[in-house]
């Protein structure tokens, strides 16, 4: 069962950390249970991410007009998922050598929360899309700079979770991000897309 305060104070952690306020980080909960409570987040972000997932097959059935939604979505559901936990067991392998070893489940904690704030953010940005046209130039631009922003955010996160310089952090999400771009083009392959 989810316990929406103990999600609604992480999430706010999250956003306080992004914001540059001291001390956000450590008023998560960085133990062994908070660690595992940390991926719930999935199940926070859950409707935001198949409102996203439903209206990515629906633009990908357009294309693919002898697939169904059902297929694309369920495709949606598991690149999100491989997106999401992938880089976990890689920044395991990499933080230790960089004597960071001791940060590694204040990032897994941040960065699960901060993805389930991420995903409404996301979709809130498909809202316009259910009454507008998809080829809308406004909307692509908002987009664009809705991603540089989660970007900012990300880092902003990811050297607050570290206690890290600016520049580690930018390449611990240049990393993911390049990631992330490769699995969605591997994704949209496999889609013939």
């Amino acid at each position: 069962m989810i316990n929406l305060d103990y999600a609604f104070h992480h999430v706010e952690c999250v956003a306080a950390a992004i914001t540059g306020r001291p001390g956000a980080i450590e008023r998560m909960d960085i133990s062994a249970d908070g660690f595992w409570r940390s991926f719930t987040a999935i199940a926070v972000a859950l409707p935001a991410m198949f409102f996203v997932w439903v209206m990515n097959a629906r633009a990908n059935q357009a294309e693919m007009p002898s697939m169904g939604v059902a297929p694309l979505v369920a495709g949606e559901a598991v690149f999100e998922l491989v997106v999401w936990l992938l880089p976990i067991p890689v920044f395991a392998l990499v933080l230790r050598p960089l004597g960071l070893g001791h940060r590694f489940v204040h990032l897994v904690i941040a960065r699960n929360w901060a993805n389930a704030l991420f995903s409404y953010v996301i979709a809130a940005l498909y809202v316009p899309h259910l009454v507008v046209a998809d080829d809308n130039g406004a909307m692509m631009m908002l987009g664009g700079v809705l991603m540089v922003l989660i970007l900012v955010a990300a880092v902003r996160l990811t050297r607050a979770a570290l206690d890290s310089s600016v520049s580690l952090a930018m390449a611990f999400i240049a990393g993911e991000f390049i990631v992330s771009i490769a699995l969605a083009i591997a994704y949209l392959g496999m889609l013939g897309l």
